[in-house]
């Protein structure tokens, strides 16, 4: 049996007698896991101390661990030299390496964990207290794993470690209390400071913008000393939120008011401009409405937006004013271009030919009546629309003269008519020459009929319509019976001459 085998022989018994007699404690009580790691530790400490005397007479673990060693070694020294450069994460990996190939061995624990001290301090040294921790916090757990590793009579030194390791840390934390406080009380002085200045500061109370920059200003001064105040400070500071907190609220209620002025000129300012737009148009121009209806709505707003200022209620009375006077000066523009139509349309008939017949001129008349009516619709000045009546009246007065002059002109042809025929026929009646032949009733009854068959009796005035009756009577008695239903029913069914002829 060669002493490889020889000495693994000696670990598996150890190891049996070891597991027997922890199986034979368990029958009768159940150990706990210290008692078992203490075992563990005994039988390593006899594996040691056999691979010293083997190697005594053979010397060959010797070479294998002084190897080992060399190894070991060299990574501690790459990762020293790569923690002197700062490549923390490199030189934990060469650690690693050197501690794997001796486990346990505290020693190499002990100068891994010195190194990453040192490297540490020098970080505590920059003002990088963040990173010192987290590499405190890393080795604090890397450390406390190595009491799986480490022999018995080396744990006081692990405590020791970790408490070394527990100091380092707090003094940390001490330092940066310490910074805090430094800086805390150094913020509190700087926003103290600004606060007064900004509570000194006055923006103007017609500018909005200003007043919610400063606003801004005084809040987030305010939001800072909130949150850095506590109950211990000085009542400076408490007085001096009070203070912010009451000009933050004047500030806002003079902001609202100031940006309803603003809205009442910005509004205003419209409304001026679509009642200039309104006025430039040409009269004919769709814009118009458009423009006065769009500073009319705005007018509106005002009078809904700040019924209580003051600024408000003079500018909707200026705004009417403007508003209502454009409106008369377009309302008599627009009437004017209209009325010069009227004039136009009438300078024709405003004074007739005297040759001109009744007829016509009623007819022109009616016409122009008609558009007088259609174009005072469109007439919006006061003025103008009263003038328009009383053309209006004047054109009737024109109409009812000239249909009576043309009644007068159809009576006087009528009554010309009867004369001429009683003139010219009164010697057919009787007493005058011979009827005994019949030939007086025929030239009678056709007389009758040329001259007063186109009487039309109802334009007649009743002195000419006697006339007219009693020259058809007298005529008309002289006929015979036979001759006397012919005419009537040719005298009615005849055509009479009409009024328009005149």
């Amino acid at each position: 049996m060669n002493i490889k085998n020889i000495l693994l022989f000696v670990i598996i018994f150890g190891m049996g007698t070891v597991m027997a007699f922890y199986a034979g404690k368990a029958s009768n009580n159940i150990a706990t896991i210290d008692n078992f790691n203490l075992l563990l530790n005994d039988l390593q400490l006899s594996v040691q101390h056999l691979e010293q005397e083997l190697a005594k007479k053979t010397g060959i673990e010797i070479r294998a661990k002084n190897h080992q060693t060399t190894k070991t070694d060299q990574a501690l020294v790459k990762a020293e030299s790569l923690l002197k450069q700062g490549d923390l994460a490199n030189a934990g990996l060469y650690f690693s390496n050197a501690i794997s190939q001796a486990p346990g061995n505290w020693a190499k624990i002990n100068h891994y964990q010195q190194n990453v001290l040192d490297y540490c301090h020098q970080r505590i040294d920059e003002g990088n207290y963040e990173m010192a921790l987290n590499v405190l916090s890393d080795m604090n757990t890397f450390m406390r794993t190595q009491a799986l590793y480490i022999p018995v009579q080396d744990i006081e030194k692990l405590q020791q470690a970790l408490t070394n390791i527990a100091q380092l840390k707090q003094s940390i934390v001490d330092k940066v209390t310490l910074a805090n406080q430094a800086e805390t009380a150094q913020l509190l002085k700087k926003l103290l400071n600004q606060s007064e200045q900004l509570l000194t500061q006055s923006p103007s109370a017609d500018n909005p913008d200003e007043i919610m920059l400063h606003i801004e200003a005084l809040k987030e001064n305010l939001f800072a000393l909130q949150s850095l105040y506590t109950k211990d400070d000085s009542s400076k500071i408490a007085h001096q939120i009070t203070q912010l907190e009451n000009t933050i609220a004047t500030l806002e209620q003079q902001l609202a008011t100031a940006q309803v002025a603003n809205t009442v000129s910005t509004l205003a300012q419209q409304a001026t401009q679509f009642i200039d737009n309104a006025k430039n148009e040409s009269a004919q121009s769709d814009f118009i409405l458009y423009y006065l209806t769009s500073a009319e709505s705005i007018i509106r707003q005002l009078v809904l937006i700040a019924p209580k200022m003051k600024i408000a209620k003079t500018q909707v009375a200026t705004l009417s004013k403007q508003l209502e006077q454009a409106r008369q000066k377009i309302a008599k523009r627009q009437s004017e271009i209209v009325w010069q139509e009227i004039e136009q349309a009438f300078e024709p008939i405003k004074k007739f030919e005297k040759q001109i017949k009744a007829q016509e001129a009623i007819e022109q008349l009616i016409q122009f009546r008609q558009l007088l009516a259609e174009k005072a619709t469109q007439l919006s000045s006061v003025e103008l629309l009263e003038k328009a009546k009383a053309w209006m009246v004047r054109v009737n007065t024109n109409i009812a003269n000239w249909q009576a002059k043309q009644t007068r002109k159809y009576e006087q042809w009528a009554i010309g008519k009867i004369t001429n025929f009683y003139n010219n026929y009164q010697g057919e009646l009787g007493g005058g020459s011979s009827v005994i032949t019949g030939t007086d009733e025929e030239r009678v009854y056709f007389g009758i009929m040329s001259s007063l068959g186109n009487i039309d009796i109802r334009y007649l005035s009743s002195p000419a319509q006697t006339a007219y009756n009693e020259a058809f009577q007298k005529f008309y008695a002289e006929l015979r019976d036979n001759q006397k239903i012919p005419l009537s029913s040719n005298m009615a069914l005849r055509n009479k001459k009409p009024l328009s002829d005149f």
